[in-house]
């Protein structure tokens, strides 16, 4: 866990540089595993789009590929998206590929880093941002996004995230200011969470912010080779229901995903996303 003080400088000395570069922060469309994860409980290298202090919470390295369809109601089927990414010791590297219908293409490169203390960490990330559908210089944009974890008596984990700091312009739009907190439980020695998300969007057109919460369940079957149960939804300001997934995972510290997503506001709830993802970790001595 970043064990040696030239690691841990080197790593306080990218967050400070975060901090610093805030100006012109933000971030590309967000993975698709933020469909099914909360910032509360991942813990390997898909922190890096979700709460970068994450990267920090086990001593292992692992490695992400991801692929993401889209079903529009009035199109094919057509590739979305697709990452990939890899993170040893607390350190990480992502690329994010996201194919629009109606946009060019844009990719964002990110690095991240994780710094440990006692029941916690925290993290940052910096994001090179290439692909704007208004800006036709093509010139990057970049990005920083700040991430807490901490965990409670043993069965409750708390993360915090703060993201789009600087509202860039990203593919056609300003993007808001952004602020997570994300809160998971496990109630029982099963392998089951429960979590639970509050974010607050700023309004760029008015004073304020806008409300939007999250509710997630991951329940496995624990032994050599777990299945799980993966589940979520979004709800608006006001409790409406605007999104569900669920999806089936395979595997523990080596994991195939597939998951699936809809809107509420779609005809019949249809199905509009599938996204298969994989995911192998090594402990690197000292897993927590």
């Amino acid at each position: 866990m970043l064990g040696s003080p030239l690691s841990r400088t080197a790593a306080l000395a990218f967050v400070a540089t975060c901090l610093i570069a805030h100006s012109a922060a933000g971030q590309a469309v967000r993975a698709r595993s933020a469909d099914y994860l909360f910032g509360s409980t991942v813990q390997d290298v898909r922190a890096l789009w979700l709460n970068p202090a994450g990267l920090a919470v086990r001593r292992e390295a692992s490695i992400l590929g991801e692929v993401a369809l889209e079903s529009p109601i009035d199109g094919a089927i057509r590739l979305a998206q697709w990452t990939l990414a890899f993170n040893s010791r607390g350190f990480s590297f992502g690329y994010q590929r996201d194919q629009f219908a109606e946009h060019p293409s844009t990719g964002a490169f990110r690095f991240g880093v994780g710094v440990p203390f006692r029941n916690g960490a925290v993290g940052g990330t910096f994001t090179f941002y290439r692909g704007n559908a208004i800006d036709t210089t093509n010139t990057w944009e970049q990005g920083v996004d700040l991430g807490l974890r901490y965990r409670f008596a043993g069965i409750v984990d708390a993360g915090l995230v703060l993201r789009n700091i600087g509202r860039p312009v990203l593919r056609d739009s300003v993007a808001p200011l952004v602020g997570a907190l994300s809160v998971a439980l496990q109630p029982l020695p099963t392998p089951i969470w429960l979590a639970g998300e509050v974010l607050a969007s700023e309004r760029l057109a008015g004073s304020g912010y806008e409300m939007s919460y999250r509710a997630g369940l991951w329940l496995s079957t624990g032994g050599s080779l777990p299945f799980s149960l993966v589940s979520s939804i979004d709800l608006g300001s006001n409790f409406q229901l605007q999104q569900w997934v669920v999806g089936l995972a395979v595997g523990g510290r080596d994991q195939g995903l597939a998951i699936g997503s809809g809107g509420f506001h779609s005809p019949r709830n249809r199905l509009e996303r599938i996204s298969l993802t994989g995911v192998a970790s090594r402990p690197m001595g000292g897993a927590r």
